[in-house]
């Protein structure tokens, strides 16, 4: 059963500039330490950023059935896997969860990067 659904949608193009302006304490602020490795090895920074961005911002609206506080971006880490990809919390955050898994999404376009969070919970 589905409980709780998030979208979003960030521009590469914005993603870039905060990146050319702030540099890599920025991308500290959105990127755990698994993606920034992923990041640092990639030639597209921003479109990677973006996808990311609206991964996570998704996530958090999701979140939200579940949780009473925003919690920072770079906890969250969305990561591929064989299957697709992979939501990984801080175990405190999944305590939280229900055991409800989380199905992800993201598109990128030239432009824009759009991301879907999907929470179910079997009954």
């Amino acid at each position: 059963m589905i409980t709780s659904i998030g979208i979003d949608i960030a521009e590469t193009e914005r993603l870039r500039k905060d990146i050319e302006k702030f540099g890599e304490r920025f991308v500290r602020r959105i990127l755990g330490p698994l993606e920034m490795t992923e990041f640092q090895a990639l030639p597209n920074k921003a479109a990677f950023l973006a996808g990311q961005f609206a991964a996570k911002e998704a996530v958090v609206k999701a979140l939200g059935h579940y949780l009473e506080d925003r919690p920072p971006l770079n906890i969250i880490q969305v990561l591929p896997d064989e299957s697709g990809l992979l939501l990984h919390l801080p175990s405190d955050l999944n305590a939280r969860l229900n055991n409800a898994r989380c199905l992800i999404s993201i598109s990128h376009t030239e432009c824009h990067s759009t991301a879907i969070a999907i929470f179910t919970e079997e009954k």
